[in-house]
């Protein structure tokens, strides 16, 4: 067996891992719940680490499927499996290659607080439109959110508006997404419907008000992506959310810490690291041992990966320019793949 290819194999795996976990969705709802429950940064650490660990133990059942048909493959084809194995590895890469070009594997995503802690008001007197929401900059005009409750149940309501601060027609209601993430990692999703001159949702927002927005607007042949937090203690008025004198609500009962840790347990779990199950096709030629490197590899490249990255967000770097890693993760797993599986074509004996 070729030390070199198996070098590099593992490499690109700790690349692959590591990347992947840098993205915001496998440590932010950590930072945020820890906030909740009120633990302390060591906690919060440990159970990032914990989950972590449940992230990588689904991906590696996985790969222990894919290993155990690939050593039945391989006694069958013996010598034509390194071009098997490549060409598929190939096949992956482009593939990702393709979602990233399609706009299907990417966004542009902006991070920031659409209502921050009282020491940051005076900068968001700037970012709150006409309707009391804040503004989010697309690069071709604004979109303002707001949260709309005037004798109804609290609804989210988009007005649109170009480079010059117009009001413009809103996009089509297909084209609209919006997500919610809680504290305790609940999500929801939201749907829209035309009104006269925005779009509103279709689903009520339930209490607190407090929760990262994850906004996907459909530009073109991609998408772009927006994010913004809402943190309770604003005055929700005619126009949605005003920075007008915070009134005074009983704090909502936070989950109990079981409860919370199961949650974002299950919801780290059952999001196996797909990118890195090619790597396992590409490793069948070294046996279980090889499988058990790899596994090694996706355990600390992960879970280093999404420790390092709440730690970092915990000690106060909440804008770290992660964009990149959202907007480009397709093109660069995909360059990954595909050159892992060129090298394998021709250089696994």
């Amino acid at each position: 067996m070729n030390s070199t290819v198996l070098t590099t194999i593992a490499v690109t795996g700790f690349t692959i891992a590591f990347l992947h976990a840098a993205i915001p969705t496998h440590w932010l709802p950590f930072v945020l719940t820890g906030r909740a429950q009120k633990w302390s940064r060591g906690k919060t650490l440990v159970v990032t680490a914990v989950c972590g660990s449940g992230h990588v133990l689904f991906t590696a059942v996985l790969g222990f499927l894919v290993a155990w048909l690939g050593f039945a493959l391989n006694d069958r084809v013996g010598a034509w499996f390194p071009r098997i194995a490549g060409g598929a590895l190939l096949a992956f890469g482009l593939f990702y290659v393709y979602r990233q070009f399609s706009g299907h594997g990417h966004g542009h995503s902006h991070m920031f607080g659409g209502h921050d802690h009282p020491e940051h008001a005076e900068s968001d007197d700037h970012k709150h439109g006409a309707h009391g929401g804040p503004l989010v900059d697309t690069g071709h005009g604004n979109i303002e959110l707001s949260v709309f409750e005037t004798g109804v149940p609290p609804r989210f309501r988009l007005f649109f508006t170009d480079a010059k601060a117009r009001e413009t027609t809103p996009p089509s209601p297909a084209s609209t997404g919006l997500k919610t993430l809680r504290p305790d990692a609940t999500r929801q999703v939201f749907t829209f419907k035309s009104g006269p001159g925005y779009l509103e949702s279709n689903e009520d927002i339930p209490e607190p008000h407090e929760f990262r927005v994850f906004l996907e607007l459909g530009h073109g042949n991609h998408v772009h992506k927006h994010e913004l937090e809402f943190v309770e203690g604003h005055h929700h008025g005619e126009h949605g959310h005003d920075c007008a004198e915070a009134e005074v609500k009983p704090p909502a009962p936070a989950k109990s810490d079981w409860a919370a840790m199961v949650s974002l347990f299950v919801l780290l779990t059952f999001s196996p690291c797909e990118g890195f199950i090619p790597v396992y096709v590409s490793g069948v030629r070294y046996g279980w041992g090889g499988f058990a490197l790899l596994t090694g590899i996706l355990s600390v490249g992960t879970v280093l990966g999404m420790v390092v990255f709440t730690w970092l967000t915990l000690i106060g770097l909440e804008k770290m320019k992660l964009k990149w890693v959202e907007r480009y993760e397709s093109g660069v797993l995909g360059g990954l793949l595909c050159a892992l599986g060129v090298f394998v074509i021709f250089f696994e004996k």
